[in-house]
């Protein structure tokens, strides 16, 4: 059972049920309010069956605000901006604190990355049951715990939180030794768990790993992966895994070039490295939501497409979107898809003239200060080698090999500079392009010489 908020029109399967406000001023902000109701009163839900869930859901009863006997949304979404904003600070202390908020990669994890992308590590299937002890789980149901009653995890089959549903108190001789992985025995839902732990089945499955070199988090998190890989296809509800079947499964490692050792050190190696990336991600999606929150400060009203007459779009309005999620549009300099908006914006007091090629993009980053700040919106006109002109010294946003450290991913705002000669032809050859960050006190400029592949996306037009 699961709620969440749907911006724009979307396609649902069978037993997906769609719940409409009856009052004005409905926006993410307050979806989310009433979604934390919702999620409140998900254990009920989960219980019934389906066509007993309607009626249920429509009796169910809400506290919400009120101001002069409506909604009061205004007072809703100032609380649940306010509690985004403090948890998105508690997020960055904690990165900081925990000593994550460097996400450099070392040689050696660049390596390992380049290896698997390109298939080149020798690998070799092993028993499990030579590599790990494996034994079935105590059983201890929920109904004879009491959630939160402790600090000792609570582990089930299921998917999410690491499988982790509470942390309770309960006899401590039925707990599962930790620094270990955990097979669903009937969801076949398989993590690693580094704390002693209670388990709510004993159709699940604990492995220890044999090795010493593997008692780590980073090698045993690989061979998740690994043991996701190889008993996925072959195990299912209906055909679920036991200490029996186990018995004659095999998965898949990496071995040193004797072909029979299993190379713990490129696991671990292989396993930090998407361990930076992923938290690199974190990190940049943290950056867009302040970025979007600083937005929300100004004056800038983002409306929604239902709002915005057909004839007012790409003339008075432009649409908006967030870099990283337009990003995989800009591959043919097509215009993106309306849908992926995040709204549209009234221009016509900008002084920039609208038409169908251009859109609005918040900004990450501070490489383009003073001109251009963390947050705010930028218009872009769609650029083409066939009527685009000349680009020396404007602001472009560029698809380039490297990924931009203001954006995570390989599209970037900077200044324009080549330099280039005309061959035998009379045909215009660049010789090199220069990417420049007006913040030159904390950035520096990128240049890509010949044979680089680079691609103009957009000419900036300016700043709302």
């Amino acid at each position: 059972m699961q709620f969440f908020y749907m911006k724009h029109d979307f396609y649902a399967g069978q037993f997906t049920k769609t719940a409409f406000p009856l009052f004005d001023g409905f926006n993410e902000f307050v979806a989310l309010w009433f979604i934390s109701w919702f999620n409140k009163s998900a254990p009920l839900y989960r219980s019934l069956l389906v066509r007993d869930f309607e009626k249920t859901f429509n009796d169910t009863e809400l506290i919400v605000p009120y101001k002069n006997n409506e909604v009061a949304v205004e007072y809703i979404e100032e609380f649940v901006r306010d509690l985004n904003q403090e948890r998105l600070l508690e997020l960055e202390a904690f990165l900081k604190e925990a000593g994550l908020d460097d996400c450099s990669l070392s040689n050696e994890e660049k390596d390992a990355l380049r290896i698997v992308k390109g298939n080149k590590k020798l690998m070799r299937n092993f028993s499990i049951v030579e590599k790990f002890n494996v034994i079935n789980s105590h059983n201890i149901l929920k109904s004879d715990v009491l959630f939160g009653s402790g600090t000792t995890p609570y582990v089930t089959a299921s998917e999410g939180n690491n499988s982790i549903v509470s942390y309770i108190s309960y006899k401590p001789e039925m707990k599962e030794k930790g620094n270990s992985i955990m097979i669903g025995g009937k969801t076949l839902v398989i993590t690693y768990q580094p704390y002693d732990f209670f388990s709510n089945d004993s159709h699940n499955l604990v492995l220890f790993i044999n090795d010493e070199a593997g008692k780590n988090e980073s090698a045993q998190l690989y061979m998740v992966a690994s043991l996701y890989k190889s008993l996925g296809p072959k195990y299912s509800w209906g055909d679920s895994i036991s200490n029996a079947k186990i018995q004659s499964d095999v998965f898949c490692l990496p071995v040193m070039d004797d072909g029979e050792s299993i190379d713990y050190v490129f696991m671990e190696t292989y396993i930090n490295a998407v361990k930076k990336q992923i938290i690199s991600v974190l990190q940049q999606e943290i950056k867009h939501e302040k970025a979007a929150q600083q937005h929300m400060t100004t004056n800038c009203q983002i409306y929604d497409d239902s709002e915005v007459p057909v004839d007012k779009k790409y003339n008075q309005f432009l649409p908006v979107y967030n870099l990283r999620a337009a990003c995989g549009y800009f591959e043919d300099n097509i215009v993106i898809p309306e849908n992926e908006a995040e709204g549209w914006i009234d221009i016509s007091e900008s002084g920039i003239k609208a038409n169908r090629n251009m859109f609005v993009i918040y900004a990450t980053g501070d490489s383009m200060l003073p001109k251009i700040k963390n947050g705010d919106l930028c218009v872009f006109e769609l650029y083409s080698t066939e009527n685009g002109g000349t680009r020396e010294g404007e602001i472009v946003l560029t698809e380039c090999p490297d990924k931009d450290t203001d954006t995570d991913c390989h599209y970037t705002i900077k200044k324009y500079h080549s330099t280039w000669h005309f061959d035998n032809e009379g045909k215009k050859i660049h010789d090199s392009v220069e990417l420049i960050p007006l913040n030159t006190d904390e950035y520096e400029s990128v240049v890509y010489r010949k044979g680089k592949k680079l691609r103009t996306i957009g000419i900036f037009k300016g700043v709302l």
